[in-house]
């Protein structure tokens, strides 16, 4: 298939079925595309993800008839050259605007031409160059955050005021769904909170990998990764290390030998705070693709057991795939509608690790923003709760119990706990921390947000 980066972005964009990365993913690999043009590729689709409330602020102020629906791909194509305009210095604005032009004849789209050109020349024409945040501190309807450092100010109103409308402001501003703005405002306690957690939502996440501790540790490791020219960094956790933006996870030799484990350190916290040894017994739900899993097993310095256990085979072949990688062979894989047949109150720990709306991970998983909904977190809870409860049933007595998720809602996080509590006796509250997601600007102290609660029985 003869595409360039552009193209497979816009149709990326297209996707039906509501799963763009994947969809870009097949187009990649139907592609013969140089590795820059892949790296372009992927920046324009997921950055357009990342920033499509802001993209679409921007075009309603320039539409003349912003409330007109404009056909799917001449959308597309509009959202991927503002992007390139207003956030992609590297690329010349004027041939961001030439080649969407292009792309709307190529796409049949002839007649949207005359609009797609004067919509995004009239753009260039009243936006700023970058300006330091710290000279226009405060909320405005016209400048446009393009980076934690940085604005835009704009010839014309992008946004709704925040002082009248912060809800909405938040959500077009920093491309969160209504509801979620809504949200993160009342929890945050004012707009200036709510913001500083949705800035984490736009970044680029750094590529963070746990130090698998059976084969190596993280100083060795990094030392290693620089040796093979990549700019490694240990990360100020101790035992994880930071690679560089965009690195071929899979193509490196320290991942191949089974030394390095992607794992944010919100996730790693989460297992390094349970009370694990060697010779244990555990039981991890939900655990695909097994990084969890395979944490736990180093702290058992791969002596013991531990069941792991979802819903399809797929999932537990991924488990196996990166325990065989690791070296781990003290993990066993069951499938959720067996549970039944394992040993109630037979665990020395239980690993609950939950299905959620991934509100603490929107930098990595910035397709989930678009799918959060009272309706979809409502489904999302009761999932929670049945987990939840299924889970304290095996724990031993003197066990512990650990309830995770990558939510930073309420709803999913404490509320699920004290629920908890209420409907089992013999497990006793041990902590619980709710983790926002930090560290922008410097990659060695990056985290995702998450929440964690430990129970003893």
């Amino acid at each position: 298939m003869s595409m360039d980066a552009r193209a497979i972005a816009v149709r990326a964009l297209r996707d039906k079925s509501g799963n763009i990365s994947a969809h870009l993913s097949r187009l990649l690999a139907e592609c013969d595309l140089s590795a820059e043009d892949r790296g372009l590729a992927h920046e324009l689709t997921i950055g357009v993800v990342r920033r499509r409330g802001t993209l679409d602020a921007v075009l309603r102020a320039y539409l003349r008839q912003p409330g007109k629906k404009l056909p799917s791909p001449v959308r597309a194509v509009l959202q991927v050259a503002v992007y390139q305009i207003l956030y992609l210095q590297r690329i010349p604005v004027f041939a961001a605007v030439d080649q969407a032009v292009n792309q709307i004849v190529h796409i049949h789209h002839k007649r949207q031409s005359g609009l797609v050109n004067g919509l995004l020349r009239t753009l260039v024409r009243e936006m700023s160059a970058p300006i330091e945040r710290a000279l226009e501190p405060a909320p405005a309807r016209n400048l446009v955050p393009i980076s934690e450092t940085k604005i835009r100010r704009i010839g014309r109103n992008i946004f709704c005021d925040p002082a009248k409308r912060p809800a909405d402001y938040l959500a077009e501003a920093y491309s969160l769904p209504e509801e979620l703005a809504e949200r993160w405002i009342e929890q945050f306690g004012s707009l200036e909170a709510a913001i500083a957690v949705a800035e984490q939502t736009c970044a680029r996440p750094p590529l963070i990998c746990r130090v698998n501790r059976l084969r190596s540790d993280a100083e060795s490791v990094v030392a290693n990764l620089q040796a093979d020219g990549i700019d490694a960094k240990l990360h100020e956790n101790g035992c994880s290390v930071v690679l560089p933006s965009g690195a071929n996870i899979t193509g490196l030799r320290a991942f191949a030998d089974g030394l390095i484990q992607p794992q944010d350190p919100t996730a790693t916290a989460v297992v390094l705070n349970a009370k694990i040894k060697p010779g244990v017994r555990v039981l991890d739900f939900c655990a695909a693709p097994g990084t969890k899993t395979t944490h736990i097993a180093e702290r058992m310095e791969n002596r013991g057991e531990i069941v792991a256990v979802d819903v399809s085979r797929e999932k537990l072949n991924k488990i196996d795939d990166n325990c065989r990688r690791l070296g781990i062979d003290i993990v066993k894989t069951c499938l959720a509608e067996e549970i039944g047949e394992l040993d109630f109150r037979s665990f020395d720990l239980v690993l609950a690790d939950v299905p959620c709306s991934n509100t603490g991970v929107l930098a990595r998983r910035p397709e989930a923003r678009w799918r959060f909904s009272g309706k979809s977190l409502s489904t999302l809870i009761r999932d929670q709760q049945l987990i939840a409860a299924a889970a304290a049933e095996y724990v031993a007595p003197g066990g512990q119990m650990i309830y995770s998720t990558c939510s930073i809602e309420p709803d999913e996080g404490g509320r699920i706990v004290k629920g908890l509590l209420k409907r089992v006796s013999h497990l006793k509250p041990a902590g619980e921390k709710l983790t926002l997601p930090a560290g922008i600007g410097d990659p060695t102290r990056w985290h995702d947000g998450g929440f964690a609660a430990i129970f003893n029985a």
